[in-house]
């Protein structure tokens, strides 16, 4: 059920109107304050919900690769690991999919390398 959001003009409240469905909803008709049954009233927009752009991290050249390396966000990196494994199919292994998430959760790449390049290496681990 769709809700829209609206503010009287004349007592100042503001209230909700509920449809059955967005065609039952009519922009041009008339809504009455429900306080002060006053026809006075405007829509309001109370959130808007913007998708961010997402970005094919997985595609990118060496080159490019090497650019987000570079730029220092640790999260970016993290996506672009991320997305590479996922469009693969491969699983690199535990200490790359403990690096991913530690870089998604925004660790910085410095302390991730220190801690996981101090580990002794292990024959199983397709590092």
């Amino acid at each position: 059920m769709p809700s829209y959001d609206y503010r009287c003009n004349h007592c100042g409240r503001s209230f909700a109107l509920f449809f059955k469905s967005i065609k039952d909803y009519d922009p041009k008709g008339t809504h009455i304050c429900p306080n002060c049954q006053s026809s006075d009233v405007v829509r309001r927009i109370k959130r808007v919900a913007i998708p961010k752009q997402g970005r094919d991290l997985s595609q990118l050249s060496s080159g490019e690769m090497l650019n987000v390396f570079n730029s220092g966000d640790s999260k970016e990196v993290g996506k672009m690991f991320q997305q590479v494994t996922d469009t693969t199919g491969v699983d690199a292994g535990a200490t790359y999919n403990e690096a991913t998430q530690r870089l998604l959760k925004g660790e910085s790449m410095d302390s991730v390398e220190r801690d996981l390049s101090s580990r002794p290496s292990s024959n199983s681990d397709p590092d």
